[in-house]
């Protein structure tokens, strides 16, 4: 699914951004601590509203009422994951979060930065399995530094 972000502004944080992510391809958004990249992840998934320009998804607009529908295409790893008591079964490994957004077949991957730092296996396991999903399609919007083959970082 391709994903387009026009003229895209939030708060003080982002402003104008315009990017256009199409089938297979994955994108990422890097920048220092604080810089919007989950600002920006959380209005892809309609989490939070912007304040000027529009997102599509397959060239429908992405609105608060429209929100819903797009992120059953979605797999989410967020870059905080507070899980409640009694829930122990859930996994809170970001290897193992990322693994399970890639096994779910969604055809959009939303990927948020780990909050630490992978050793060299984790991050060569996150980059592996973000290749597969993007040779079966899925276009992925990551937080982040990837160096993956075919990554466009802005």
């Amino acid at each position: 699914m391709m994903i387009e972000l026009h003229d895209v502004t939030i708060g003080q944080l982002i402003k104008g951004l315009s990017a256009t992510v199409d089938d297979g391809q994955t994108v990422c958004f890097s920048g220092a601590q604080g810089a919007g990249k989950t600002t920006l992840l959380r209005a892809l998934l309609g989490f939070i509203p912007i304040d000027g320009g529009h997102i599509s998804i397959d060239g429908e607009l992405l609105t608060p009422q429209s929100a819903p529908y797009f992120r059953r295409f979605m797999a989410y790893v967020p870059q905080h994951l507070s899980v409640p008591d009694g829930y122990d079964k859930v996994p809170t490994d970001y290897v193992l979060l990322v693994q399970q957004a890639v096994l779910s077949g969604k055809p959009i991957l939303v990927i948020d930065e780990p909050p630490y730092p992978l050793d060299d296996n984790a991050h060569e396991a996150v980059e592996r399995l973000l290749a597969q999903a993007s040779q079966r399609g899925a276009t992925i919007v990551a937080a982040g530094a990837l160096t993956t083959p075919n990554v466009i970082c802005l």
